[in-house]
């Protein structure tokens, strides 16, 4: 459903405290503003400003609350210093838009900061993400953050969310959420323990071959073996990209036994960008010989040796990470499965694993090699094989829930080389989210954000008044230029039909200038009388039909203006809407003078016959200055012009006539109006 948002032509962006429903990604907007219900943590929308070179847009959530003004969107304090937006500064260029919206399905955030990895995991459970928005720009390398309240930025190195840009996407109570902490920035000693029982030379990893009958994998696969040497050369040669934090590394290769075969002399070994060559060539030697053997596994034992590695030789403030890497085959369960076996914490690994993370704070990481499904690929192609062989990953699931690591990591090639390229350069750590934190009701507001939101409302009002008076200035200066238009054509249209005007010009123009124009910043305090002088028209000695509503109209508003100039002044408002009235009876008054013929003027000579030496188009005088016939209508006293009567001298002075021609000029009341101001009888 497609939902009105606010905007810059409607609304004005004010800056409020971060408190109670307005923190994080919520924006204030007036609760009557929202037409479909917007859900318990607001309506989701993208908020973009124009105000700076490159657009900045940002996901917010709009809360509609009684106590936000109309015309106000109200952004807390923490989103507008994310944004650029600062106190007392306007940005007139914004706009809120409606997008999709797409769950996330897994996200990776990697830290920016040197503190403890348990700290920044902490913080990123206990920051209340769900129902966190982040926008997805449609360009492919834009960067993206997620702002963890209480924390810091965090940079998103991975997000799942369906593949599509340009859209906002939400992380849930459901989202997988991984922290990743470069080895630049956290230190970590790592003891890699490394499968080398009989199982892991099956060759069931498939090797990918385009057009291969068995689903694009060639029937011929690489050794279990063959696939972790590949990966533990793809951890060597990321860590030797890494500087920064000391971090020390060590391998340990099990069967039912535990052997160390880096560093060849015990202990662990920087290994990273600063690293020497001897250091990298014997890890590598290492890897190298690393081959599967007739013998069965012990896993708790190979924990045990790595944990004592950790404890003698790692480095305070490091973490501690045991990376084990494992088909899981050869293992069967003990203690209560088992019949008649007592269990040790030295041989049993749940158990010893559990105890090594609550007391020792050391962590467990677990990769899976080959599954199932692979195997019994493997055995369909033609292979033998047998239950020692098939890879069994429960006892890995088990270690990591206990060892606070990660689900296990499971696959073939892959996977393995994903994981340590993935380890080389960092360490990745699953968090556990808490629930959303909820706003606080609107009747509960936070005393801080109560008075800002009051004092917003303050602020419109005196600014909405002050836009009245604008409004109300802008409409004067409106109505007086459409006044002194309809009253020119007037005076025009009255020339032309009656052969004389109704109204004079510059009486006109003087009071719309001085009344009406200036009304609202400089109200004059004659207003009624200058508007009741010069809108007065002239009497008629017999009114036209067409004119008889127009002028009762006028008749009536000038009456009003009488009254008022009686009973006190209007305020300014009834004076506008006067105006209005008046402006709008002008308008009736053209349109009747329009529909009137062209005054007539009587036969050049008082016979009605043309003199000698005359013809007919000599009797018809030539048009005024307004295309109008001249009318022989007497003037008003002071304001004749020159007649044309037959009685007037040929030699008489123009604009001089004599009382001959005065007198031929008068007309009956009963054919020809007889015109007389108000004020002048």
């Amino acid at each position: 459903m497609s939902v009105p948002m606010p905007g810059a032509d409607r609304h004005r962006l004010h800056l409020v405290p971060a408190e109670g429903p307005l923190t994080g990604q919520r924006i204030g907007v007036p609760a009557g503003n929202l037409s479909a219900h917007p859900g318990h943590d607001g309506l989701p929308a993208l908020l973009t400003l124009n105000a700076t070179v490159d657009p900045v847009s940002a996901a917010v959530r709009l809360v509609p609350l009684a106590a936000v003004p109309d015309g106000v969107v109200a952004v807390n304090e923490d989103l507008a210093a994310r944004l650029g937006f600062e106190e007392g500064s306007e940005v007139r260029d914004w706009r809120l838009d409606a997008v999709p919206v797409e769950p996330v399905k897994s996200l990776t955030l990697e830290s920016s900061l040197e503190a403890p990895f348990d700290v920044l995991a902490r913080e990123i459970g206990e920051a209340g993400l769900p129902g966190t928005l982040l926008w997805i720009p449609p360009q492919e390398d834009a960067e993206l953050w997620v702002d963890v309240p209480g924390s810091a930025s965090f940079r998103v190195r991975g997000l799942e969310a369906g593949g599509r840009r340009g859209v906002l996407v939400e992380i849930g109570e459901r989202t997988d959420v991984e922290l990743f902490v470069s080895s630049a920035r956290n230190g970590v000693d790592i003891v890699i323990l490394a499968d080398c029982s009989g199982s892991m030379s099956v060759p069931d990893i498939p090797e990918y071959s385009e057009g291969s009958a068995y689903g694009g994998y060639s029937a011929r696969g690489r050794p279990r073996m063959d696939v972790l040497r590949s990966a533990l050369n793809d951890l060597l040669e990321m860590r030797l990209r890494i500087s920064g934090r000391v971090s020390r590394l060590a391998m340990l290769k099990f069967t039912h036994v535990t052997e160390h075969v880096f560093p060849r002399d015990g202990g662990m070994a920087e290994l990273d960008a600063g690293s020497t060559g001897p250091a990298v060539e014997e890890f590598r030697n290492a890897v190298a010989v690393l081959r599967p053997e007739d013998a069965g596994t012990d896993i708790g034992n190979a924990l045990h040796e790595a944990a004592n590695l950790l404890y003698l030789h790692g480095k305070p403030g490091n973490e501690r990470l045991i990376v084990l890497v494992s088909d899981g085959a050869h293992w069967s369960r003990r203690g209560n499965d088992g019949v008649g076996e007592v269990v040790y914490a030295d041989r049993e690994p749940v158990s010893l694993m559990e105890y090594l993370h609550v007391n020792t704070k050391v962590r467990l990481h677990a990769v899976g090699v080959s599954t199932m499904a692979m195997y019994r690929r493997w055995i369909a192609a033609g292979n033998r094989g047998g239950e020692v062989f098939e890879p069994n990953h429960e006892l890995l699931q088990q270690l990591v829930r206990v060892g606070g690591g990660d689900d296990a990591a499971i696959g073939g090639f892959d996977v393995l080389a994903r994981y340590f390229s993935g380890l080389g350069a960092g360490m990745t750590r699953r968090v556990s989210l808490g629930r959303s934190r909820r706003p606080r009701p609107d009747g509960t507001l936070p005393p801080r954000l109560d008075q800002a939101l009051r004092l917003l409302a303050e602020q419109h009002r005196a600014n909405a008044s002050a836009g009245s008076a604008h409004q109300a200035t802008h409409d004067a200066r409106t109505l007086g230029q459409r006044l002194l238009e309809s009253t020119g054509v007037a005076i025009g249209e009255s020339r032309r039909a009656l052969g004389r005007p109704l109204f004079r010009d510059e009486p006109v123009r003087m009071a719309v200038n001085r009344a009406v124009v200036t009304l609202q910043t400089r109200p004059h305090p004659t207003f009624e009388r200058d508007l009741a002088s010069a809108f007065s028209p002239a009497r008629l000695a017999a009114v036209p039909a067409e004119l008889a509503d127009p002028l009762d109209t006028l008749g009536m508003l000038l009456e009003q203006l009488r009254a008022a100039r009686q009973n006190g002044a209007w305020d300014t408002g009834r004076r506008i809407a006067w105006v209005d009235e008046l402006a709008t009876a002008m308008d009736a008054l053209v349109a009747a003078l329009k529909s009137l013929p062209d005054a007539q003027r009587p036969p050049a000579d008082s016979a009605g016959a043309a003199g000698p030496g005359r013809d007919e188009h000599a009797r018809e005088p030539s048009p005024g200055p307004q295309g109008a016939r001249p009318a022989p209508v007497p003037q008003r006293d002071g304001h004749d012009s020159a007649g044309t009567g037959s009685q007037a001298p040929a030699a008489a002075t123009p604009g001089a006539p004599t009382p001959a021609a005065r007198e031929a000029d008068q007309p009956t009341p009963t054919t020809m109006p007889l015109f007389r101001y108000r004020g002048e009888e």
